[in-house]
């Protein structure tokens, strides 16, 4: 087996945890940068693109971890963390979604 492909292996189980947490962190510092710490580049599209990086980051997160725990002839352990990274990533897409549907209702800056 290439050191790639056993690296590659070795981390399918926790990408869930990895990229979800990326995902969720990503979308939340543009989101709240251009929603809140700056006003005039505010806009309701790049929070949109933000959630829409976000989730896409997450579902290839939770994609990962999903091959895993569909495998049946995975150990216990590894099919463990997949179904938690496959949690985690559910609870970072509420994460995401929430705060982004916010940034449309709440007017812009707080005006």
């Amino acid at each position: 087996m290439k050191t790639s492909e056993r690296i590659r292996d070795r981390f399918m189980p926790w990408a869930g945890l990895a990229l979800g947490t990326v995902g969720y962190f990503l979308t939340h510092q543009l989101g709240s940068d251009s929603t809140f710490q700056d006003c005039r580049f505010s806009s309701p599209w790049i929070v949109l693109l933000a959630t829409l990086l976000g989730l896409i980051v997450i579902g290839f997160g939770a994609l990962g971890s999903w091959r895993i725990y569909a495998a049946r002839e995975e150990a216990p352990a590894r099919r463990l963390v997949a179904v938690v990274g496959l949690l985690a990533c559910a609870l970072y897409a509420i994460g995401v979604i929430l705060p982004s549907i916010a940034t449309l209702v709440i007017p812009q800056c707080w005006a």
